[in-house]
């Protein structure tokens, strides 16, 4: 595969991601649910800014991203 295939095919990926992860960001919000970190992208912190309650940023491995919601594990306290 050509190098600008390659990148093609990662952007396309963390688009998609982005897209996807947004649609959980905005349902949880709209049904009053405190959303902490917006992240695409796995392991080491790339960047970030904190815009209210919620941190987005990218992250080093471009596979995947994530809503963290206050509530969703089952060891988080509450507040």
């Amino acid at each position: 595969m050509e190098f600008l295939g390659v990148i093609a095919f990662i952007l396309a990926l963390l688009i998609s991601v982005m897209i996807h992860e947004y649609g959980h960001y905005i349902t949880a919000k709209r049904y009053g649910m405190r959303v902490t970190e917006f992240f695409v992208g796995f392991g080491k912190r790339l960047w970030s800014t904190q815009r209210g309650e919620t941190e987005f940023g990218i992250k080093a491995i471009p596979a995947g991203g994530y809503c963290k919601i206050s509530g969703m594990s089952p060891n988080e306290e509450l507040a």
